[in-house]
């Protein structure tokens, strides 16, 4: 028989999945190639250019404000805002559990993690970089870091990491239906640009926030196939012979 898929279990060996898959991902860069490199630069470059552009940013989306904009923009922010994207995300795992949905409580769990890494990536950039949020009135190019310090929190946007990090999960675990997608990807959106119209924080803030959510997924993802992959080629067999009774371990390569 296979090896049974475990990755939908919410146990101890889940668990221990967030510090086997963050060790994983931590030596990545150690395994990328030219694409890998180049989306890294693409992403980098990117920022860098939004930088330059984050004053104006600020100054179009503070003097153009509506009614209807703000009560997006509300909704946009809940989005991205654990206290409501986690019961939410818990209630899709407790809908696969009492349906006994495989992959509901599957995608939940692989959400959970992305949530949860993106989360602490994204608070050591905000701690080590510390630079100024808009609000304050300082011009984006005011940054304290790097130093540990606990008041200006600007880079990155976590309402955005957590966004794009749940958004992307489902996106790809829920490509079969053509309108999951896009609708998660506009959500995860709409988060990061009501950050901006609230002006809690830079265009550049938001963009990197959201790759961070995006490419934590992506790397999640990619770890929990490899392991169904190495899954399905383990083969635990009964082994019988005049001699003894028992099971062997079968790996084909």
């Amino acid at each position: 028989m296979n090896v049974t898929d475990n990755s939908s279990n919410l146990d101890l060996n889940y668990v221990k999945s967030y510090l086997t898959d963050s060790a994983k991902i931590v030596t990545m860069p150690f395994h990328w190639d030219k694409k890998d490199w180049l989306k890294l630069g693409m992403v980098v470059g990117a920022t860098g250019s939004l930088m330059l552009l984050d004053q104006k940013i600020k100054t179009f989306s503070q003097n153009n404000k509506s009614p209807v904009a703000s009560k997006f923009a509300v909704l946009g922010n809940d989005l991205g805002n654990g206290a409501y994207t986690l019961p939410a995300v818990g209630s899709f795992y407790l809908y696969g559990y009492l349906a006994d949905d495989n992959k509901a409580r599957k995608t939940s769990l692989l959400a959970l993690e992305s949530f949860a890494l993106s989360g602490l990536l994204t608070s050591g950039l905000k701690v080590l970089a510390e630079r100024h949020r808009p609000s304050t009135g300082d011009l984006p190019t005011a940054w304290d870091g790097p130093r540990v310090s606990m008041k200006n929190l600007s880079f990155s946007s976590g309402h955005t990491a957590s966004a794009f990090s749940i958004a992307t999960v489902f996106a790809e675990q829920y490509k079969d239906h053509a309108w999951v997608p896009p609708v998660a990807y506009s959500l995860a959106t709409l988060t990061g640009l009501s950050r901006i119209y609230s002006n809690a924080h830079w265009s550049s803030d938001v963009f990197f926030g959201g790759a961070i959510g995006y490419f934590m997924s992506k790397a999640i993802l990619k770890l929990r196939k490899d392991d169904e992959k190495t899954a399905t080629h383990l083969m635990i067999l009964p082994a019988v012979s005049k001699e003894m009774t028992g099971v062997r371990v079968k790996y084909d390569f």
